[in-house]
């Protein structure tokens, strides 16, 4: 028998992709961090992380420093394509 592939929705494009192909992350107090295991998280799909939209939305709506969010996307960006 085959196993399932879940799958998953970007919360900026609404893209649904398999769980693999997109990244998850969490609010951890008031950081932005890639997923630990514990707590809520969302995903997001590489072309919304490299576009700049994402950022002021995520930085709003997680009230979170605009600047420590672009950081981290663009930290998150290289680490990806490596």
């Amino acid at each position: 028998m085959r196993k399932s592939n879940p799958i998953r929705m970007c919360i900026s494009c609404r893209k649904r992709e398999s769980r693999q192909k997109l990244i998850r992350l969490q609010k951890d107090h008031s950081n932005l961090i890639r997923y630990s295991g514990v707590g809520r998280s969302f995903y997001l799909c590489t072309k919304c992380i490299e576009g700049q939209h994402i950022t002021k939305i995520v930085a709003g709506k997680m009230k979170l420093d605009i600047n420590q969010v672009k950081e981290f996307f663009k930290e998150l960006v290289e680490n990806v394509k490596n």
